[in-house]
């Protein structure tokens, strides 16, 4: 069985040096590709376009797509003005993207977000993010969030919808996860549906099935794939998911 192919969304990051001042990069953290192929796949990364033709063919060239961590999101993407306490942000970035996402929705085909991919998913759809955690309502977003170390242990707990795509995915519907963000979903999209909660109210993870999966989740799997099986398995069941699409 030939591996599925995913393709993998970059970041985007300014590095400044004294020989090439102002040079942009796309980039990928290798954990997000041995996430991949450790777990049956073969990555491909995606550089960012605005080029309609050619996130066509980028489309026609993968079976599912991974979207990654990065930069907030902007909130002009979501109908809303810049608060105090919003990051970095790349415009660019976030039209790729979203051009990205509706174009492997419209050909069916699966899709994993992560941590910013959760955002991106979200707000491409109609959704909000709240711009900071500190935003939330009295009572919520209370727990530490942005843990800052150990990134391959879990840090929080999240509890997961028993009849949800990412329960049978992970098999079980209670674990501990790792957490590196400031942000946090507000306004769900419409045709998502949250499967995934931290204690203090934290959407954690949303998911739609209308023309093919849609799954994303708030945390870093793959930073805790190798050491936390869970985290390996739904790395396997959604590359598996791209197989029974491509078969």
């Amino acid at each position: 069985m030939t591996k599925p192919i995913i393709g993998v969304a970059p970041g985007t990051l300014a590095v400044d040096s004294e020989m090439f001042p102002g040079r942009q990069r796309d980039y990928v953290n290798q954990v997000y590709l041995r996430s991949i192929t450790d777990n049956g796949g073969m990555p491909l990364i995606l550089p960012v376009t605005q080029d309609k033709e050619t996130i066509e063919r980028y489309v026609g060239l993968i079976d599912g797509l991974l979207l990654c961590g990065g930069q907030d999101v902007d909130p002009l993407t979501y109908g809303e003005e810049p608060l105090e306490k919003l990051g970095g942000i790349d415009p660019k970035r976030d039209a790729y993207e979203i051009a990205l996402i509706k174009a492997v929705h419209a050909a069916h085909k699966p899709i994993l977000g992560i941590c910013r991919g959760i955002q991106i998913l979200n707000a491409c759809y109609g959704g909000t993010i709240y711009q900071d955690l500190s935003y939330m309502p009295a009572g919520q977003g209370t727990i530490k969030h942005l843990q800052a170390q150990l990134p391959a242990y879990g840090m929080h707990h999240v509890t997961v919808t028993a009849e949800s795509k990412l329960a049978h995915f992970l098999g079980q519907t209670k674990l501990a996860v790792n957490s590196f963000h400031h942000q946090a979903l507000h306004k769900i999209a419409p045709g998502f549906r949250v499967v995934a909660t931290a204690p203090d109210d934290v959407v954690e993870a949303i998911e739609a099935d209308a023309g093919g999966l849609r799954l994303a989740v708030q945390w870093h799997p793959e930073e805790m794939q190798q050491v936390t099986p869970v985290m390996a398995r739904l790395f396997a069941k959604f590359i598996a998911e791209t197989n029974q699409i491509k078969d």
